[in-house]
């Protein structure tokens, strides 16, 4: 600088400083700039510039205007000049700009508008760039020290502005920044396409008992009582349930008197065999007639005995609720309690058919239940169907089932979850696309 500065424009400088510091919004920086800068170099007129979206020179403020009409002849001669006269000034630089620097047709308008001498100065940024430009209609030509002094306010007016800016969303920076390097970013996406990863499926699980042992109904009938209640803890031998024995005890008391009908009229014709031919050659047919009754009346008094049902072997008695059973018809062989030890336990799944991986046994199965949603149970594949079947959820599934792994703590019987089935390794491309190309394949057939 020189020795013209005095100390009245360097007490002004750092108060304008001072402000553009202490300024609470872009717009108060703004206003600074086209005001305030009067205090260093006196000038009729001052325009501030801001990029566009499209990141051409568009006037912002004018001073002493609160803002100047988007269709006013000032404002749309004075885009066409920036646009013309911005390319030519640095950033921190000032221009002295004259009316041969613009084309013949904007020659008018600055007779009009500009006048005089004319001083323009970029408003740079930390970064490098700019964040737009103030220009200062003047009535004499700036001497170097008031040059010296705008080129100031210039980097204060930048740096204020720049930090008021708009940050983009971390997306969009990240995006910008890989748009710039296309060749890496093709790179980076083929690399992490070939990642290898291990192929995984949800499916719904619960706990049950391992060799858990059937108990069906004997015959045909209604279910009469329990003597059991669900979940409860039975001995060999203890009597589960009971069917409604009323046709049973009839049939047997019918069958008994058929059988000493029987038994009588073998008994009569042994004794007139003695003097009577004829009598003696019905023996055989009455004897077996008397063998007859005597199979069917042991065969109901075998089902009567069955009406109640006993536990085969201890364990839990695993079935609903006992109103859901009694008074219900049921035929022979129809499940009604499941016996199992509460010590044998495995994960029963059922993977849905359009989730299905291969899957080998002694693949890792790992159990979220539903009453622990912070821990897992570890388990290993031990079976799994060929063929799929209707679940009573109206799913076609695979059952399969897994074994806990060594060290697991044993589950209660009936807890439900759902279990994550791990496979072989794949590339992610392969993971991300395998859903896509299996419902193409299904629609499309290709």
């Amino acid at each position: 600088m020189s020795d013209s500065i005095n100390f009245q424009s360097i007490g002004a400088l750092l108060q304008i400083e001072q402000d553009v510091r202490t300024a609470t919004s872009e717009g108060a920086v703004e206003f600074i700039a086209v005001n305030d800068t009067f205090r260093i170099v006196p000038y009729r007129q001052a325009a501030l510039w801001r990029p566009d979206p499209a990141g051409k020179p568009e006037l912002r403020r004018v001073s002493g205007l609160a803002d100047a009409p988007p269709d006013s002849p000032y404002r749309q001669w004075m885009n066409q000049a920036l646009r013309q006269l911005a390319p030519k000034i640095d950033g921190g630089h000032a221009l002295h700009v004259s009316r041969d620097m613009l084309d013949a047709p904007l020659h008018a308008g600055w007779d009009e508008w500009m006048g005089g001498s004319v001083l323009m100065v970029a408003l740079p940024t930390p970064a490098g760039g700019t964040v737009g430009g103030l220009l200062l209609a003047l009535e004499t030509r700036a001497d170097e020290a008031q040059t010296a002094l705008a080129e100031r306010l210039a980097v204060a007016y930048g740096q204020a502005l720049w930090a008021w800016r708009e940050r983009p969303a971390t997306w969009r920076r990240m995006a910008s920044r890989l748009k710039a390097r296309p060749k890496r970013l093709l790179l980076a996406a083929l690399v992490v396409a070939c990642i290898p990863m291990r192929l995984t499926v949800l499916a719904p699980a619960e706990i049950i008992g391992k060799d858990a042992k059937l108990v069906a109904a004997p015959q045909d009938g209604v279910v009469a009582r329990f003597f059991v209640k669900p979940n409860q803890t039975v001995a060999a031998g203890e009597p589960l349930f009971a069917l409604e024995d009323t046709g049973a005890r009839n049939r047997n008391e019918v069958a008994v008197k058929s059988q000493a009908v029987a038994a009588a009229e073998y008994l009569r014709a042994t004794q007139k065999s003695f003097n009577d031919g004829a009598s003696k050659a019905d023996l055989s047919s009455l004897n077996a007639r008397l063998e007859e009754k005597s199979a069917e009346a042991q065969y109901v008094k075998d089902m009567l005995e069955r009406i109640q049902v006993r536990a085969p072997a201890a364990g839990i008695a695993v079935f609903s609720d006992q109103n859901d059973w009694l008074g219900k018809p049921v035929q022979t062989g129809e499940r009604i309690i499941l016996l199992a030890d509460p010590a044998r336990v495995q994960i029963a799944i059922r993977l849905p058919v359009e989730d299905a991986l291969s899957l080998e046994p002694g693949a890792a199965v790992k159990l979220y239940l539903n009453v622990a949603p912070l821990g897992t149970v570890s388990g290993v594949l031990t079976q799994s169907s060929y063929e799929p079947a209707l679940t009573s959820d109206g799913v076609v599934a695979y059952s399969l089932k897994a074994d806990l792994a060594p060290g697991e703590p044993v589950q209660r019987i009936g807890l439900k979850g759902t279990a994550k089935l791990y496979g072989g390794w794949a590339p992610l491309l392969y993971h991300v696309l395998r859903k896509p190309l299996a419902v193409a394949r299904r629609t499309l057939g290709i």
